[in-house]
C-alpha cells in the first residue's frame, strides 16, 4: 500500500487554523482555566445537528474552538495525566502530536 501524504499547511489553511492557537499561547494558565464553561453546556447533545455544507462545518469548528477552548484544554490535560499514569507509549504519541 502506498502512504498518503497530506501537507499540514493545506489542512490548516483550509480550516483557517493558522492563527487559531496564538491566543492560547498568550494566556496564562489561571486565565485559561477560569474561562471553563459548564459541563452541561459543553456536552449539550440537544443542540447537535447535521451541518448543511462545508461552510457551516467550518463556522461551527471556528466558533467551538474559540468558545470552548478552555474546556478542550482541560480535557487535553486530563487525558495527558491519564495516559501518563497508564501507558507510556500513549503519552509519547500525545507529545509527538503536540
Amino acid at each position: 500500500m502506498a502512504r498518503i501524504n497530506i501537507p499540514l499547511d493545506a489542512l490548516t489553511s483550509r480550516l483557517n487554523l493558522s492563527g487559531r492557537f496564538d491566543s492560547v499561547r498568550s494566556q496564562s494558565l489561571i486565565n485559561r482555566f477560569s474561562n471553563l464553561k459548564p459541563i452541561s453546556e459543553f456536552l449539550d447533545l440537544k443542540r447537535l445537528s447535521k451541518p448543511q455544507n462545508f461552510g457551516e462545518v467550518q463556522g461551527r469548528v471556528n466558533y467551538n474552538l474559540s468558545y470552548f477552548s478552555s474546556n478542550y484544554a482541560a480535557v487535553f490535560v486530563m487525558l495527558s495525566i491519564y495516559s501518563l499514569l497508564t501507558n507510556w507509549l500513549l503519552l509519547f504519541v500525545i507529545i509527538l502530536v503536540v
